[in-house]
């Protein structure tokens, strides 16, 4: 059968939901199985991987490990696979830096403009032109000035619903820098209820105390996400506050020897702890182990899959001003961004669990029409409208696709 949708992206390893080199790969994976469940046939083309077969099957989604990460063919020879595959619609997922630096976006906006299938692309990175300083280029590990970055940005985030034939971003409010973009919010797992025995047992399983606050940073470790505002507010809180940063270094990072991991464990080990990579059997168990997330990202161009996580799972939330104000959630998750501030709201909370409950009822709201089922519905209706309306330009009667 040819497939429904190409998704372009990078994949897990087989079996696994969570993994690669960023937090796309595993979007994708729980994009692709939702679709399938909803009678979709999703083909994922994605870069080859060391241990991974050129193509193979995850349950029901087929993969197609087709090209390869680091120069400007990148995600042309992506689209040359789509095309061949025979799938209605090609679906890329974009990120900075996701297939190459500065040359792979080129590679991507030449793509867009010469390719004839129906194309989607999910923008899961959009940056406000306005916050690109020179702060945020060294905060970012952006290898050129402030000016010229926020030239790209702009750029880019122009080009791409203007070539495209849909474009898709997490949140509303990211609309106003991807114009005419459709908005479909990151999907939430489908994650057991955490009672009071599997939030125990989660605690032994993974040696943390019972009688402390456990407040958990969890993804890829980096600059961007505000964690020395976290590390400073453990430092101060005292005792009864433990901070888990549960997370590898970003593969960016990593891969230029940045050593960002390793300054942080160098000035904050006596006050938190690092766990390094989570592997993927144990992401539920931090979730279910910690009474709180927490997300201090000073300027998010993202939704974040580990709050997408959070969300699943029932941990409640602490978010930035910025983060909240991006996903629609109340003052009741939102923390601030001053260390002295932020330890006074954890020892709040670690002395008050109804603080706890409330925040849980604030951030769990937002899960409910988050299902990786809605997803998946609402990105089907999106390839119909898009197949159908290139068709109709192209003049065919064809219609294979099928609407949600």
């Amino acid at each position: 059968m040819r497939p429904d949708v190409a998704l372009i992206s990078p994949y897990p390893q087989l079996g696994a939901r969570h993994g690669g080199a960023s937090g796309v790969a595993s979007y994708t994976a729980n994009l692709a199985h939702a679709l399938a469940d909803a009678g979709a046939h999703p083909l994922v083309i994605a870069p080859h991987l060391d241990g991974q077969p050129a193509r193979s099957q995850d349950g029901p989604v087929d993969v197609h490990r087709a090209f390869r990460i680091g120069s400007a063919n990148a995600v042309p020879e992506a689209f040359a696979a789509a095309r061949a595959s025979g799938a209605d619609v090609l679906h890329l997922q974009h990120e900075l830096f996701l297939y190459g630096g500065p040359t792979a976006s080129i590679g991507l906006v030449r793509a867009l403009a010469t390719e004839r299938m129906p194309t989607v692309v999910t923008m899961h990175q959009v940056v406000d032109p306005s916050v690109v300083t020179a702060e945020y280029t060294r905060l970012h590990r952006v290898a050129v000035p402030a000016p010229a970055a926020r030239a790209g940005f702009i750029a880019l985030q122009r080009a791409v619903p203007r070539l495209a034939d849909a474009t898709i971003v997490h949140e509303r409010p990211f609309t106003r820098f991807v114009r005419g973009a459709r908005v479909v919010p990151h999907g939430v797992e489908p994650a057991p209820a955490a009672g009071p025995d599997v939030r125990a047992a989660a605690r032994r399983a993974l040696e943390l105390p019972d009688d402390r606050l456990v407040a958990l940073c969890f993804g890829f470790v980096a600059p961007y996400k505000g964690l020395e505002v976290a590390l400073d507010a453990a430092a101060l809180a005292g005792p009864e506050v433990l901070l888990v940063i549960a997370g590898g270094e970003h593969p960016r990072l990593a891969a230029q020897g940045d050593g960002y991991l390793n300054e942080l464990r160098g000035r904050y080990e006596g006050h938190a702890r690092f766990t390094g990579f989570v592997p993927d059997a144990d992401v539920a168990a931090w979730f279910q182990a910690a009474d709180v997330a927490v997300f201090p990202y000073p300027e998010p161009h993202a939704s974040s899959g580990a709050f997408a996580l959070a969300l699943a799972h029932g941990t409640p939330a602490l978010v930035s001003p910025r983060l909240a104000d991006a996903c629609g959630v109340g003052t009741d998750a939102s923390c601030p961004l001053d260390p002295v501030e932020l330890a006074e709201r954890l020892r709040a909370l670690a002395a008050d669990s109804q603080q706890r409950d409330r925040m849980r009822t604030a951030t769990t709201a937002l899960a409910a029409d988050r299902s990786w089922h809605e997803v998946a519905l609402a990105h089907r209706s999106i390839y119909s409208d898009v197949y159908e309306e290139v068709e109709r330009a192209n003049g065919s009667a064809r219609r294979r696709l099928r609407a949600a």
